[in-house]
């Protein structure tokens, strides 16, 4: 590959501000001009407003390209899809071969779409703030985009919707504070904006505040560092009516973060405004965090949101398809829904690549097209989760760690959780019940014997864990 791609995030770019000159912006809006123009007839309509006309050009000096671009996401797509082909036509346009560096202005609206290149300043400077106002960078907003509507719904994150609808419709009110947890691309992100989005809706002069667990530690840092503690604690709690907190297993650790935390949450749950946080785990799993927050985290609502399955894969992919204007025939969409499977960022992600690369070769959508282009991806079908696998989703799902399935723990719900394992296990793999028993932490095989008619009769018995098991075991076959 030619010519190099790097990128650098919330950052400002690594060279004096002197370098930038109104000669480097206007040689770099030059050749960004007469590149995209010549993309413009490579592409379709829609990969081509997607990926390139969102890039604004900052400077060129020597053969170095700076851009810019809003989503750390965009720029990696572009990087991993379409990089040979930007730099083709930069190379021919400019007459050699060019290092591109995008950096990324990750608040929208601070880039003013007049076709000019931005001043290199905003980029090379640090900006200028007062001590009593966390650095612009770090202030995340609400995503217009990411709403209850735009969202799909399934058996999977039915009782996720639902609480978060509720706490949308009445905060501080139903579920406070509310705690949303499941992996890496299920939705937890968009779900927070939906909240945020829809609180401000029904009422304009709410005052959200929406914020990662990395950026609540950075302002908290820059407050001790200003001697601005008073102002950092009216910012997240008297003009606050509602906290969005994203990630927050990643305060763990933190003594200090976790103690101004502590105080916030306390200050704002006994003023009656809503608290609600995201993470990857149950608090109970998160290493290196407060008992005392995990407690706090029991007095609302804890929910859990699940990889979808099949049919709402396909429902997610249909969306995203309308969405983007990508014509989707069915069987590919039925393809991509059943072999595609880790989560839904993976997904729309697969569908895209997918969509360019037919796009840029002129290639019909069909499964399969799919097949070699995502064939580094895809599961094959009939494919059956291990015990690990097993034992981890069964955990999640009823609020116990994965250790105490394997170990000997006898309190009722810990001893029901393995016992669901096991049936499941032995329904979904048929290993022999001593090799059950074994990976179970060496169980006898009378054990798993027992577990598996025990679940059996209550199932027959109560409603609720019928349905449970029978939730948990379609997840694992999808």
């Amino acid at each position: 590959m030619s010519g190099s791609l790097s990128t650098a995030v919330n950052k400002p770019v690594d060279r004096p501000a002197t370098e930038f000159s109104v000669e480097s912006e206007r040689a770099a809006l030059d050749l960004w001009t007469r590149a995209i123009d010549r993309l413009k007839g490579r592409l379709s309509r829609h990969t081509f407003q997607t990926y390139f006309e969102p890039i604004k050009p900052v400077s060129l000096i020597d053969d170095e390209l700076t851009l810019a671009h809003s989503s750390k996401f965009m720029i990696d797509w572009v990087r991993d899809n379409l990089l040979d082909v930007l730099l083709t036509d930069l190379e021919v346009q400019h007459g050699a071969r060019c290092e591109v560096k995008f950096v990324v202005r990750e608040r929208p609206g601070t880039e003013t779409d007049t076709g000019e290149p931005a001043p290199a300043s905003r980029e090379s400077r640090p900006p200028v703030t007062t001590p009593s106002e966390p650095p612009p960078s770090r202030q995340l907003q609400i995503n217009p985009k990411y709403s209850f509507d735009s969202f799909v719904v399934g058996p999977s994150n039915q009782f996720a919707v639902a609480a978060c609808t509720a706490v949308a419709n009445a905060p501080g009110k139903a579920y406070n504070p509310l705690f949303l947890y499941g992996g890496v691309g299920l939705g937890k992100t968009h779900l927070v904006h939906a909240v945020g989005n829809h609180a401000l809706k029904q009422n304009p002069d709410c005052h959200v505040v929406y914020l990662s667990s990395e950026t609540f530690t950075n302002d908290l840092i820059h407050a001790l560092e200003q001697h601005r503690m008073p102002e950092f604690r009216a910012r997240y709690r008297e003009k606050c009516d509602i906290l969005l907190l994203d990630d927050i297993q990643f305060l763990s650790n933190k003594k200090q973060t976790m103690e101004e935390f502590f105080h916030t949450f306390n200050a704002l749950h006994e003023a009656g405004k809503q608290i609600f946080v995201t993470s990857d785990k149950l608090p109970t799993e998160i290493d290196g965090f407060e008992e005392r927050l995990r407690s706090r985290f029991q007095w609302g609502l804890i929910a859990d949101i699940q990889p979808p399955e099949v049919e709402t894969r396909v429902a997610i992919l249909k969306k995203k398809a309308a969405t983007d204007k990508i014509a989707l025939p069915d069987d590919v969409a039925l393809f991509l829904g059943t072999h595609i499977r880790s989560n839904v960022r993976e997904l729309e992600g697969s569908l895209i690549r997918l969509a360019a690369f037919a796009s840029l070769t002129g290639a019909a959508l069909t499964v399969e097209l799919a097949q070699d282009v995502l064939k580094n991806i895809l599961v094959v079908r009939g494919d059956k989760p291990d015990v690990e696998t097993i034992i981890k989703v069964v955990a999640e799902q009823m609020q116990v760690k994965p250790q105490d399935i394997k170990g000997d723990r006898r309190q009722q719900n810990v001893a029901r959780a393995r016992q669901v394992a096991m049936y499941l296990t032995r329904k979904i793999t048929q290993l022999s019940y001593p090799v059950i028993g074994e990976r179970f932490g060496g169980k006898d095989h009378s054990t798993v014997i027992n577990a598996e008619q025990r679940i059996e009769q209550l199932m027959g018995e109560e409603p609720e864990l019928r349905a449970t098991v029978e939730s948990l075991q379609r997840r694992l076959n999808s």
